[in-house]
């Protein structure tokens, strides 16, 4: 017998496939049947939420596979160096000057390129001293994977002429041995040094953090992967706290930095361990694999060894793999790895995360590895002319390959990599299907199959039917109906995560 239910649509429009159905009921935080207006209205009740979509098509909730919240959340609150905003290095000193005359400690700032598109080299120390001689700054590249300090922030964090290149991170010098300010892959690094002046207050963060879900819910995306390298304990806790409270109302899958494994079993967790009645739920164990210093870190033979020892752990791995070398490594060390050695059976996998530069025989290592590909073809649509500039012609075709992945049958899911890029599925998806950037520049290479496919990559491969978890979107247009360079302007109407209603854009009412 069909429950009463707590939630129900009419009047929507249904993915392909799904016969003349225009209505759907939720009880109990799933999907409890499906039908036209007439017979599921008959279980609705008095407290009943009912929504009429207005012809808008309902989909199951957008799953972004790979992304860093907290760090898209603390964006806003730093001062915007991206090309668009800020053309030039002076420009870039003003924005921060001004940032600086409004409050205290760090001054900070995002976002800023050293592509020819952008300022066509690495800010330094001699650029922010510009800033401020007084005060610590910090400006992070747009990928992430570096910054620049100004001199009073090297001291700051105590690095100078001596100080040795950490584990994993450069510290970049001048011909005469002199810190230039550019530090590669050293954020943890400098989290530890700088956390107590650099950190925004716990109140502006969570205020951060709830406006970063409102916007990710409009989108239409009810789950997320946090895949943020320095994860552990600490990050668990608070995740555990915002999306308890609400503050974060979607579904959370963190992953776990490799270095804190032992911390996060130490506490009792382990690989698919869940809270909060399942809104969150502990994923893969994270390795940084990186030749943006030149060589590979680590070195595959180290790599290897992480593998087979979280995989002992009982831990799947999550390796970060942008370069075709580090894709390489990371599909053979996959490949070689005993099993995970726990009884998760089939559904546990290894993933490759970005996965940016693929040609053919780095895909079929990715395929005889039975890893999933974890791509952000979001990257294509944002950055695509960049690319262009700097990309060699012959690898442009194989950057994010969406369709040659889904061909070979490779397991893919999507993902944004926010903050680098903006959080918008839609325009991953478009992306996907055109190999274009947002500008209209042809990329080349294969394009996905069809929106619909693309759809499913981007909800965790999810339909909807009776039983499922009711995280659903109502959206507009239909995404299925219009052409790839629209896409990326649908936006959610409504949005439900475990059989509640968390967003309502319009009006939606019986």
């Amino acid at each position: 017998m069909t429950p009463s239910a707590e939630i129900v649509l009419l009047n929507g429009k249904f993915p392909v496939g799904m016969g003349n159905r225009t209505a759907l009921a939720v009880a109990g935080g799933q999907v409890v049947a499906i039908g036209d207006d007439r017979e599921i209205r008959r279980l609705a009740t008095l407290k009943s939420t009912v929504l009429n979509c207005g012809g808008r098509t309902v989909i199951p909730g957008i799953v972004d596979a790979h992304c860093h919240l907290l760090a898209t959340a603390a964006i806003g609150l730093r001062v915007d160096c991206r090309p668009a905003v800020t053309r030039d290095v002076a420009a870039i000193v003003r924005a921060l000057r001004n940032s600086a005359a409004s409050k205290d400690g760090w001054i900070r700032g995002h976002g800023y390129d050293d592509s020819p598109l952008g300022l066509g080299r690495h800010l330094n120390r001699h650029d922010l001293d510009r800033v401020a001689t007084d005060r610590p700054v910090r400006v992070d590249h747009r990928s992430g994977h570096a910054c620049a300090l100004n001199s009073h922030a090297l001291a700051t964090v105590g690095i100078d002429r001596l100080t040795p290149d950490p584990p994993g991170g450069v510290i970049a010098r001048d011909d005469y041995g002199e810190p230039t300010g550019l530090l590669l892959e050293m954020d943890d690094w400098l989290r530890d040094r700088a956390r107590v002046s650099e950190d925004p207050s716990p109140g502006q963060m969570r205020q951060a953090v709830r406006d970063l879900g409102n916007r990710l819910l409009a989108y239409g995306i009810t789950a997320v992967t946090d895949a943020g390298p320095s994860n552990g304990l600490e990050r668990w806790r608070y995740f555990e706290e915002t999306t308890a409270d609400g503050t974060l109302p979607l579904r959370v899958t963190m992953m776990v930095g490799f270095d804190r494994l032992e911390e996060i079993q130490a506490a009792g967790l382990g690989y698919g361990a869940t809270a909060n009645g399942g809104a969150l739920v502990l994923g893969n164990a994270k390795i940084m694999l990186t030749a943006s210093t030149g060589q590979l870190r680590p070195d595959p033979a180290q790599l290897a060894e992480m593998v087979v020892y979280a995989h002992e752990l009982g831990f799947p791995v999550a390796i970060h793999s942008v370069e075709r070398d580090a894709v390489v490594a990371a599909a053979l060390a996959i490949g070689d790895a005993p099993p995970v050695k726990a009884g998760y059976g089939s559904r546990v996998r290894d993933r490759i995360e970005h996965c940016a530069e693929c040609p053919p025989d780095v895909l079929e290592l990715v395929a005889q590895s039975g890893a999933m590909a974890v791509p952000n073809p979001g990257f294509l649509h944002y950055d695509g002319e960049r690319y262009l500039s700097t990309v060699a012609t012959d690898l442009l075709p194989h950057l994010y390959p969406v369709g040659a992945l889904v061909a070979r049958r490779i397991p893919t899911a999507l993902g944004s990599d926010a903050p680098v890029i903006e959080p918008n599925p839609w325009a991953s998806m478009a992306a996907a299907l055109s190999r274009q950037s947002a500008g209209g520049a042809d990329i080349g290479g294969m394009k996905a199959p069809s929106a619909a496919e693309a759809l499913v990559l981007h909800s965790g491969q999810r339909r909807i039917t009776p039983g499922m978890p009711a995280d659903l979107a109502v959206v507009q247009p239909d995404p299925l109906m219009i052409s790839s360079a629209d896409l990326p302007n649908v936006r959610s109407a409504a949005t439900i995560v475990a059989g509640r209603l968390v967003w309502r854009d319009v009006p939606l009412s019986q």
